[in-house]
């Protein structure tokens, strides 16, 4: 029977609104964000204050976008604005009633839209901590950061110390931890440290099973880890029951026989000599069935035989003809040799007593390095999400039950619902039970999880695809849901749509398989009319082999290029057949395979702008490649490769030869202290001289002022004396260099550099989007692009392997057997035990495990970037054929994932051939790099004049040096009054805050704060500003106090609330002496039910981009604030704390 979509997907919208719990399966298009936006605003209509729903989302992006779109259908159905589609008409309908609800419950919803708790699952887990600081063990609120690499390394190192020092301190024999996990690793500390700070970095997801693994014996342990282990192979064993059913083998045995009897013991199939009855799916007839798909399959294609031997058992004499047609009429029948070949990867059950001890040492060192790691957290008073998820469940359930804040929140919340629930980790699984623990099916409170399971990518961060087929089936906790499915594409055309359906039909998995992650497809229909030029465009870019001779890195060199060719031409061709705007994303699988691309559009596309979103990594980009050199030169003066890189650096551009003579026949002396010898120093060119001096002059009055000022202006300051701001090219040249100097002030504390924590974020490091480009071409990884949508979608490199994983020290597997939950561990396997003649090992197995969950992921990736697009895919992919002239994709590739779909399309295009013309070709031989520098009149020790170098006047030389020197400290000194131009223009908007709260703040209007411009400029230029710059400091001064004028948030801070002070001064008496506090603005707000609020607010100026984290950056500023807030402690009022930035007018509340 064939199920009408369009009706079912009807039928289920109107449900989903229906007061109950649900999960609800939503395809890519499909829009579900409207779907939530109306459940919410059914919900505020029913509930008795707003509060008491909370919608849960992944990222700040889409908690912004649900939030905007519940107020402004609010706003519109306060106005009345009409409205004509019917999925409009019913968002009406229910605004209309949460308006009526909120008007008669005197919410003022539209006034304080912070009623609306919308928020992130980290934002509700930071909210919790704070809430119970003790029972999170948290204590004071630590900074969250996203960058903790050098945390896990600390906590690694710390913990094999540990270790050590007890090893030798209770004189332990050889089979102490550290010794074990050493030896097991080939005696290599450095790699054992990085393994275990890789894992700290998922703790989440081992050090559950890791304590329960660590609370038992050795026996206990192999007892639970055999009969698991068991389980899972008689899983795989019964899968190769249905290939080689009784009657099957009852007809091999006899040939199984004969074949093992021709061969010597030491044959693969010898334990088949003594074959009787039919092997079962026991865990205890491994052996037979590893010597039956031995006998079955080729060695090295795993395929079944198409020709024997007397290698294979079959003596070549006629007599034995019959055997071998016997063998192949059974053979040629069998089908999925692939089942039979998985069979030969199963460990046997005898390799776990080879790991029990080293298991165990490992778990302990596990365990061990994450009790360092909150100690490492404490000491930089920053801790990562998983903590904070992690205490977030301490603070809602102890080891007595639940926590006072879960009751309380027990209480106030009564429905909750989640966006992109097929994304949800392990440990927010966790998280949502405990918030619905307790919950009944029939007590008015409800779950609402929505989301698409199809499009679950994201593996890497810890979500667990798996999870959602659970709930589908068994509810969360002891809560029921009620699973609909949705099946409306209102983004993709038809043509679109309809490929996909069939595309994706064959390559998805056939069924949904909770232990393998994997999804079968879901179909779904195209609600767009029909168009021009839609639909799906394969591009298969075929290459004729080359003999072996030819085969070489310049091939695959060629082939890249040539296809990096072919969609820079493609691009061009799409812009030249609209006529209207369009917009083109380019979506690859690894940020490396866009590197051709960039380079052929930059090289002979010029006139091309795009937009790449964390795609160009800076510390690939010169500019910042010297800024790096000068920072770490400044910190280190015997860092010779640095200070040689600041030498030939634009700013200095010393030729090869000078810096030959300067530093050639000396290693021992840093370059610094040759930078000061006289004997070198006769030897440089005249040029050469004038620039070396510059750098001189610069750095020796940099170092006097180390430690006097934060690391970044200081840092800053030197390269803007160098001359490193003539050396930029355009203005993304600007860009490059202010982030690497924000990544320099982050990883500053007290003062000092952390370098190794410098090195770890330049890895991390992207360039910024092109703000000239008009954003018609953008190139993302498809990670990046979920939930965007574009008129043609571009995916090249389908033919590419992605990076290789990283091993993980020890891997985990949970295995329910009898509804008993049993654990295996397995550690590392070394290279030392791992050659092609070791059997099967357990770390292997559960990595196969793994890698059957990535293929299924490969291909809901796949499925994420095909329905980005409304109107056009192009999928593009260089393929070579092989010596015998067959086409194969490249393993682990996104074409193999898509090619049951596509292979006809390959294989039947008409080879390309690759022009290698000398014109074309780039020989880097022949490339001879530029020396790029400053002209020798824009140096910075121009205050020498048209200085030569006496021949023998040494001492006039040193008397206009030491000239030069301390006219550039003057110069430097300049730089660093320039630097608090940031200072005083925040002191000037915090002038007019004041005096904005202190009048009539409706009475500043645009006319009245623009005649002010005069009076601020002038202040600024008595602070000692040059008159350009103060003007344009002026300006954006004037323009944030407007834009926070005009805000709501603006407005409600600087009205005149109760006991309201701005620039409240308060002096403290502590034993560190006396402290001067100066609060921006402090009052109390008369909330409902007559309570009061005191409400702390601090003004920020800093500038920030649409893109950055307003959260994030107001974080930085909570420690200020809770000091602040300890002044007010005695009142016993509860505290509110928000910063207001002035330049987006937008208060966060922290």
């Amino acid at each position: 029977m064939t199920i009408d979509l369009n009706a079912l997907d009807t039928l289920n919208r109107a449900r989903a609104l229906e007061h109950a719990s649900f999960i609800v399966e939503a395809p890519a298009g499909a829009g579900k964000t409207e779907l939530l936006t109306q459940r919410y605003l059914k919900l505020l209509a029913t509930v008795n204050e707003p509060e008491e729903i909370i919608a849960l989302t992944f990222t700040n992006k889409a908690a912004a976008e649900m939030r905007n779109r519940i107020l402004l259908s609010l706003e519109y159905a306060q106005l009345q604005t009409p409205e004509t589609e019917p999925h409009k008409l019913k968002t009406r309908e229910l605004a209309d009633s949460a308006l009526r609800q909120s008007n008669a419950k005197n919410w003022a919803i539209l006034e304080q839209p912070s009623r609306l708790r919308i928020l992130t699952i980290d934002a509700l887990c930071s909210s919790l901590t704070r809430q119970m600081p003790l029972l999170s063990k948290f204590g004071g609120q630590p900074a969250v950061s996203d960058d903790t690499e050098s945390l896990y390394n600390d906590a690694a190192r710390r913990a094999i110390a540990h270790i050590s020092q007890e090893t030798v301190s209770q004189e332990i024999g050889p089979n102490d931890t550290v010794t074990l996990a050493l030896s097991y690793l080939d005696n290599n500390s450095e790699k054992l440290a990085e393994l275990l700070a890789k894992m700290l970095a998922r703790r989440d997801q081992w050090l559950p099973l890791a304590v329960r693994l660590h609370g038992l014996d050795a026996d206990e342990m192999a007892a639970s880890t055999e009969h698991a282990l068991q389980f899972l192979i008689a899983e795989d064993l019964q899968a190769a029951l249905h290939v080689l059913p009784e009657n099957v083998q009852n007809a091999l045995m006899p040939l199984a026989r004969f074949a093992a009897g021709n061969l010597t013991v030491e044959a693969d199939i010898a334990p088949l000599l003594d074959w009787q009855t039919p092997l079962n799916a026991d865990a205890n007839d491994l052996m037979q069935w590893q010597a039956l798909a031995n006998f079955l399959l080729t060695k090295s294609e795993k395929t079944y035989r198409k020709s024997i031997n007397k290698n294979n058992g079959f003596p070549a004499e006629k007599e034995y003809k019959s055997k071998k047609d016997d063998f192949f009429a059974i053979v040629n029948t069998l089908e999925n040799s692939e089942v039979i070949a998985s069979v030969l990867n199963l460990p046997a059950l005898a390799s776990l007593a080879e790991n029990e001890q080293i298991i165990l040492a490992l778990t302990k060192l596990l365990i061990l390095a994450e009790r360092h790691l909150w100690l490492v957290f404490q000491a930089a008073g920053e801790v990562d999400f998983v903590a904070i998820a992690n205490s977030a469940q301490l603070a809602l359930e102890n080891e007595q039950g639940a926590t006072d804040l879960a009751l309380k929140l027990d209480y106030k919340i009564s429905h909750l619902l989640i966006d992109e629930f097929q994304d949800t980790s392990p440990v927010q699984m966790e998280l949502i039970k405990k918030l619905i623990d307790g919950w009944q099916p029939d007590d008015g409170r409800t779950l609402f999880c929505v989301g698409d399971p199809m499009q679950s990518i994201y593996r890497f961060r810890k979500a667990d695809v798996s999870l959602f087929l659970q709930a589908s089936e068994s509810g969360i906790g002891h809560l029921p849901l009620t699973r609909l499915q949705l099946s409306r594409n209102n983004r993709s055309h038809p043509a679109v749509v309809a490929w996909i359906n069939q595309a994706f039909g064959q390559v998805f998995p056939a069924q949904d398989n909770i232990q393998q992650g994997a999804i079968s497809y879901r179909e779904f229909t195209a609600t767009r009319a029909t168009i021009a030029d839609e639909g799906v465009v394969v591009h298969p870019l075929v290459l004729d082999s080359k003999s072996d001779d030819e085969q070489d890195d310049s091939l695959t060199t060629d082939i890249k290029q040539l296809e990096a060719s072919y969609v820079a031409d493609l691009i061009v061709k799409i812009h030249a057949q609209n006529a209207k705007p369009n917009n083109i994303a380019v979506l690859v699988r690894n940020r490396s395979h866009l590197k051709e691309l960039v380079s052929e559009i930059r090289r002979n596309h010029s006139h091309l702008t795009f937009q790449a979103v964390e795609i160009e990594h800076l510390n690939a980009r010169q500019t910042v490649q010297d800024a790096l050199s000068l920072v770490c030169a400044l910190h280190h003066r015997a860092d010779r490769t640095h200070w040689l890189n600041v030498l030939r650096a634009p700013w200095c551009g010393l030729t090869l030869t000078d810096l030959h003579k300067l530093a050639a026949d000396n290693h021992q002396a840093t370059i610094w202290q040759l930078m000061h010898d006289e004997a070198h120093l006769q030897r440089i060119s005249e040029d050469g001289m004038l620039r070396l001096n510059h750098v001189k002059t610069v750095l020796a009055s940099a170092f006097s002022g180390q430690g006097r000022m934060p690391v970044r202006r200081w840092c800053e300051s030197a390269w803007l004396q160098l001359g490193g701001g003539k050396c930029l090219i355009s203005a993304g040249d600007n860009r490059d260099v202010q982030a690497f100097f924000d990544l320099v002030e982050k990883v500053s504390r007290s003062g000092h550099l952390d370098v190794a924590a410098l090195e770890l974020g330049m890895q991390k490091l992207y360039a910024k989007p092109d703000i000239g480009a008009d954003g018609s071409v953008q190139f993302l990884t498809i990670h990046k692009s979920k939930g965007l949508e574009f008129d043609t979608v571009i995916l090249p490199a389908l033919n590419r392997q992605p990076r290789n994983a990283d091993n993980e020290l020890v891997l985990w597997q949970e295995v329910m057997v009898d509804n008993h939950l049993h654990l295996i561990a397995a550690p590392l396997t070394t290279k030392a035990s791992n050659n092609k003649n070791t059997p099967p090992n357990v770390y292997d197995y559960i990595k196969a495990l793994e890698k059957t969950r990535g293929n299924n992921e490969i291909v809901r990736l796949l499925y994420v970037a095909a329905t980005r697009t409304q109107r056009q895919l192009h999928l593009i992919a260089s393929v070579q054929t092989n010596q015998k002239g067959e086409i194969k994709p490249v393993s682990n590739s996104l074409l193999q994932a898509l090619w049951p779909a596509v292979e006809a399309e390959f294989c039947h295009a008409t080879p390309l051939q690759i022009n290698a013309s000398p014109a074309q070709t780039l020989d880097i031989r022949q490339f001879k790099p530029q020396l790029q520098r400053l002209h020798s009149h824009e140096m910075a020790s121009g205050f020498l004049g048209n200085l030569t170098r006496p021949a023998h006047d040494q001492t006039s030389q040193n008397v206009l040096f030491n000239q030069a020197e301390n006219a550039a400290v003057a110069s430097f000194n300049s730089a660093l009054s320039s630097a608090d131009l940031y200072k005083h223009c925040g002191t000037l908007a915090h002038l007019y805050m004041e005096l904005f709260a202190k009048s009539d703040v409706k009475s500043w209007n645009g006319k009245r704060l623009a005649q002010c411009q005069s009076a601020m400029q002038k202040w600024l230029m008595q602070q000692g500003h040059a008159t350009a710059l103060a003007e344009k400091s002026t300006a954006q001064i004037l323009a944030a106090l407007q834009v926070t004028l005009n805000s709501e948030a603006g407005q409600w801070v600087l009205q005149n609330h109760a006991e309201a002070v701005s620039e409240l001064s308060i002096m403290q008496v502590t034993d560190n002496g006396v402290k001067n506090h100066v609060i921006d603005r402090t009052f109390i707000e008369h909330a409902v039910e007559g309570t009061k609020i005191r409400w702390i607010v601090d003004y920020k100026l800093t500038a920030l981009d649409e893109s950055d984290d307003l959260a994030k950056a107001a974080e930085q500023h909570r420690p200020q604030l809770e000091r602040y807030a300890c002044l007010f402690a005695s009142e016993g009022l509860p505290i509110k704390k928000g910063v207001l930035f002035l330049s987006s007018g937008r208060l966060v509340v922290l």
